[in-house]
């Protein structure tokens, strides 16, 4: 068949990479509801359905969004499974399969639950009174298999390259004390590229085949101390840092940052807008003054830099003067919406010059308070494919 659509990222701390030094980041996707083997007689989730976008990269990150309708217990599990065998062209492929979770993304890691040797990363969202459930910013994690070998580059690329071998599953309550000790779920879909046609359906039709296909960036900012964040005795003034960013136009926000030669405590990381200016440095990263659009981790302690919406996770306290914060999920300041958090999204990818990661200590905010300059900053750039 055809090869599949990737994008390559410049990635410098990538576990896992191709021979040119790339790492491939794949998005895929799959429309989900009840199937054959997963009917049982007095379900009350016979009805349920969604989808879920991920973005899936051979450096072992892998992210996704899940919208799960028509669920009234739970979802206590969600997996991309590969499949195993089969005497028929549906038992053979996603659409019937059957096969162990290679893949885990949100679930619940209680006892007695399902438990396949590597914890979730986090909760899936709980239903709404309507029985929605909504999940995004999900952080995927390999689940080592017996006997394969297969590295999460191989895994990532043979998904890619043969998507109706794998199906992603997701697992309620319901489901689970029905089919227990076996683990059929409760809603589940064969994987596809963006643009492939989803799987015709006997019941409802599955909401995310009029959807256009999530874009997501993959973006990065070298950090250092900005003359705009200068003053004598400052103990931050050898700060530098890196920072590895992953924008979707689903609301999917990822970033690693790396920062190095800080004493204070890190109390906030941001991505920040330019805001006019008298000059082309002013006017751009390199000089200018804005506000945050993009939360990533910071402390929420009262009197501290608020903008309006809440740090979702601490930033990493220094050890040996480093600090590393992995997987940092953002969101955006303003909202407004699934529209608008695409526009900004759109917006820094294609004009990344007009935007800033900024990195705040203690001893910045003490010093420039009522304004927050910062420690550490720089200018967002696209990754070099």
């Amino acid at each position: 068949g055809p090869e599949p659509a990737g994008t390559t990222t410049a990635a410098p701390q990538a576990s896992e990479e191709n021979t040119s030094g790339q790492v491939e980041c794949f998005p895929l996707q799959a429309s989900l509801e009840m199937n054959q083997a997963q009917r049982f007689e007095g379900n009350v989730e016979a009805g349920a359905r969604g989808s879920a976008d991920l973005l899936l990269c051979t450096n072992g990150t892998m992210l996704g969004s899940l919208v799960v309708e028509g669920v009234h217990s739970e979802i206590i599990a969600t997996h991309i499974h590969h499949c195993e065998g089969g005497d028929s062209p549906q038992t053979r492929t996603g659409v019937l399969c059957s096969g162990p979770p290679v893949v885990n993304f949100c679930g619940d890691n209680a006892a007695g639950l399902i438990a396949d040797g590597v914890n979730y990363a986090e909760a899936c969202g709980s239903p709404s009174a309507a029985g929605v459930s909504r999940t995004s910013g999900m952080r995927g994690s390999l689940v080592p298999q017996k006997g394969t070998g297969m590295s999460a580059a191989e895994l990532v690329r043979d998904m890619a390259e043969h998507p109706n071998k794998y199906y992603v599953n997701v697992h309620t309550t319901a489901s689970y004390m029905h089919f227990y000790p076996h683990h059929e779920g409760a809603c589940r879909g064969p994987l596809r590229s963006p643009g492939a046609a989803a799987p015709e359906s006997s019941t409802t039709p599955a909401p995310a085949s009029a959807v256009p296909a999530d874009r997501c960036y993959s973006m990065f900012s070298q950090m250092s101390m900005n003359e705009l964040q200068r003053y004598k005795d400052n103990p931050d003034s050898a700060a530098t840092g890196y920072a590895d960013v992953t924008l979707c136009t689903n609301g999917t926000m990822r970033a690693t940052a790396l920062m190095f030669g800080g004493a204070s405590g890190l109390i906030a990381m941001h991505i920040h807008q330019c805001e006019g200016g008298d000059s082309p440095q002013t006017r751009t990263a390199d000089l200018c003054n804005g506000p945050p659009v993009v939360n990533f981790c910071g402390s929420n302690a009262a009197g501290l830099i608020a903008d309006g919406h809440r740090y979702i996770a601490p930033c990493t306290p220094w050890s040996a003067g480093a600090s590393r914060t992995a997987g940092m999920a953002g969101a955006a300041v303003e909202g407004g919406g699934s529209a608008a958090v695409a526009r900004l999204v759109d917006a820094i990818a294609q004009h990344p010059e007009r935007y800033y990661f900024n990195a705040h200590t203690e001893a910045s905010y003490m010093h420039w308070y009522p304004h927050h300059n910062g420690m550490a900053r720089g200018p967002m750039e696209r990754s070099t494919s």
